[in-house]
């Protein structure tokens, strides 16, 4: 509980210090929505500049960094209280969104300049109605409780990559480093560098929380894909609605609808907690960009829109695509005058922003190799089944987004599926009605988005275009990735279409029913309208039938039973220093005995493109050679070279995915070279014998 509540406050707490750059009220609320957005930003300037400054840049160090960097940009925002002169001086957009932050002292001489420079930094408070409060605390409370309920209660995080990630931020610990050299590399033993950029400020989080606490990594990582992520995604979602003039309760309804509706929880099944956080941060992110080109604090929060979009960018790069796209739509119905002296100081202040935090990693963020290959598209002139994969498959738009459109597993045969796959698909019909209604405004941006990424989504299935092919690179031409980057839309429509047609019915009953004439402004009929459909959908999801499903594939891509932490646990304790473990990777789940026991292992990062693969080759050598197989070669100056002190396979689970096995048991049993001397359930441990260390070559 510790870790957890510490890996929410690193996350959380140094971007929340920058709400004090801008007067209390609406503004201020915004930018708390993207505190988590803009501690990453923080952290992507600690761990690009203390480096290039030649000061310590550890995990604490770089936590020490963000919160000098909050202070002093809250000091200077201070100390210019009206912020800097663009334009005409804007008025605020209502009473409670003051200019200055503190009473203007009208007094002479001496005492009164310190009475006006105290007042600068008096921090008057920031009181939210009791309908915004409920409003936002029942959604998070929901969605945290589904989170626990489906993805708690893990020995670790599900999924290939978040032992990638976990192996990241453990090499961030062991080496005091949070450079991306020192944690992308090929091993614990004689390390090379495994790639040249990698989008390692969430690992930074995770470190950071695990130093403070002294828990463990996976404890920090759960932490974000079930608190943090969701949490923003809320708090996003709500801010956005409420800017735009959308009620308390279908502001409410739609910031917790993404939790039943869309992949919010499928995004980490394959281990890629900044698949999700990603997308959950973006909202925010995109609404403080469009009040910077269109509000009255356009410098200060355009500096803020850029520090929090580069923090986007070094956690999960492509999703500042849905940032521009959302942005838009917002920033054309925001209610405040625009001028072009103050968009362009907003676009400026923006760019400077982010320039500055991301300058370290420019040079290697567009370099990067990424990937060692792009997939081709699914679909390959297949637009008729590329349209039905985006658009038509009912799978699309199930409970928990759970199994993925164009899946085997169909689950149409569950009754609480078939009842709320009807409910969504009749609220996603009806949701263009929203075009007829003013009170719906607020639903604008979503539709967009939607729309423009599905039909992206459709093109670059299909087509193996210049064009398509570039920018489906982005996300490596893996759909369920793009459908991963929209994962919020898909909840918030469909409460749309409900509100649409709670809307519909008031217009029709105001018409023919005289009694009902005095409802036609009234803003009940649409939130009782959400309400039911947001409940409904709750309900059903809370049925076993609904959620054991995806928590079962959770299951199958996590370690489960105390044979897991037995084994870990022995190994750190028996394995000696400079030795290390060697184990088929990820396909039994062993990593986590690094990630979580510090245990040295033989297998870090595969190297990308242009990197030293001879090193990651000469591992599996040792390998090979240890295990038996036959087309081994004798490596036991590999072994020797790399310390290779036990062997690790079984746990009667594998990864499922097509992980191959690179042993055969029989002829590992048989081994010479290896000897059996712990076993934890089916978990066996072997220890490496003379025979296994024997060096032909002489060194």
């Amino acid at each position: 509980m510790l870790t957890t509540l510490i890996a929410f406050a690193v996350a959380i707490v140094p971007g929340a210090l920058l709400g004090f750059v801008v007067p209390p009220g609406r503004y201020r609320w915004v930018v708390w929505a993207t505190a988590p957005a803009l501690t990453l930003g923080l952290t992507t300037v600690s761990m690009g500049w203390l480096p290039v400054l030649g000061l310590p840049h550890s995990a604490s160090a770089v936590l020490v960094g963000e919160i000098v960097l909050a202070a002093l940009v809250v000091l200077v925002a201070r100390l210019i209280p009206r912020g800097l002169p663009v334009g005409r001086p804007a008025q605020p957009a209502d009473p409670a969104d003051p200019v200055d932050d503190g009473p203007r002292a009208q007094a002479d001489g001496a005492g009164g300049r310190w009475r006006t420079v105290a007042a600068r930094f008096r921090l008057r408070p920031v009181r939210p109605g009791w309908a915004d409060v409920v409003g936002l605390a029942v959604p998070s409370v929901v969605t945290v409780a589904y989170g626990w309920l489906l993805l708690g209660r893990l020995i670790a995080p599900p999924g290939w990559d978040a032992m990638n990630h976990g192996y990241f931020t453990r090499r961030i610990l062991d080496t005091g480093s949070a450079t991306i050299a020192t944690a992308c590399s090929s091993g614990s033993t004689e390390p090379v560098q495994g790639c040249s950029f990698y989008p390692l400020n969430t690992n930074v989080a995770w470190a950071q929380a695990a130093e403070l606490s002294g828990g463990q990594i996976s404890t920090a990582m759960s932490a974000w894909s079930i608190l943090v992520g969701p949490l923003a995604l809320v708090a996003g979602i709500y801010a956005a609605v409420r800017l735009l003039g959308g009620r308390p309760v279908v502001a409410a309804c739609a910031a917790v609808a993404p939790t039943f509706l869309g992949p919010l929880w499928l995004s980490v099944s394959t281990g890629r907690i900044t698949q999700q956080t990603g997308p959950c941060i973006a909202v925010a992110i995109a609404l403080l960009s469009a009040l910077a080109l269109r509000g009255p604090h356009p410098v200060r929060l355009g500096l803020l829109a850029g520090l929090a979009g580069a923090g986007l960018v070094m956690s999960h790069t492509y999703d500042i695509l849905v940032v521009v796209v959302f942005a838009l739509g917002v920033l054309v119905l925001i209610r405040h005058r625009m001028t072009l002296s103050s968009a362009a100081a907003g676009a400026v202040a923006a760019l400077i922003g982010g320039v500055v935090a991301l300058a370290p990693f420019l040079s290697a963020l567009t370099s990067a190799n990424g990937e060692r290959a792009q997939n081709e598209p699914a679909l390959l002139g297949k637009w008729a089944e590329s349209f039905e994969y985006w658009v038509t498959d009912p799978q699309r738009y199930v409970l928990f987004g759970f199994p993925p459109p164009g899946g085997a597993d169909y689950q149409l045969s569950v009754t609480s599926i078939r009842i709320a796959l009807a409910v969504t698909i009749t609220c996603l019909l009806a949701s263009p009605l929203s075009l007829l209604f003013r009170q719906l405004r607020w639903a604008w941006p979503w539709l967009l988005t939607g729309v423009v990424f599905t039909a992206i989504g459709v093109w670059t299935t299909s087509s193996d275009s210049g064009g398509a092919m570039l920018l489906s690179g982005l996300w490596y031409g893996v759909r369920e990735r793009l459908r991963s980057m929209i994962l919020p839309v898909y909840g918030v429509i469909a409460v749309v279409g409900a509100v649409a047609m709670g809307l519909a019915l008031q217009w029709l009953a105001a018409r023919l029913v005289a009694r009902a004439r005095g409802l036609r402004d009234s803003a009940l009929p649409g939130a009782v309208a959400a309400s039911v459909v947001v409940v409904a959908l709750a309900a059903l999801a809370a049925l076993p039938s609904s959620w054991q499903p995806i928590r079962g594939e959770f299951k199958k891509r996590a370690p489960v039973g105390d044979a897991y932490t037995d084994a870990y646990r022995w190994l750190a304790v028996n394995t000696p220093p400079d030795k290390v473990v060697a184990y088929d990777r990820h396909r039994q789940f062993m990593t986590w005995s690094y990630v979580d026991h510090g245990v040295p292992v033989l297998f870090g990062l595969p190297p990308l493109p242009g990197f030293d693969v001879g090193n990651y080759d000469r591992r599996w050598d040792a390998w090979n050679w240890l295990v038996d197989n036959e087309d081994s070669r004798p490596a036991g100056c590999e072994v020797e070279r790399f310390g290779v002190e036990y062997l690790v396979v079984g746990g009667g689970r594998a990864m499922p995915g097509g992980w191959t096995r690179h042993y055969t048991p029989a002829r590992l049993d048989a081994s010479d070279r290896v000897r059996l001397v712990q076993q934890f359930g089916s978990i066996k441990i072997y220890q490496v014998t003379d025979k296994g260390r024997v060096c032909a070559q002489g060194g």
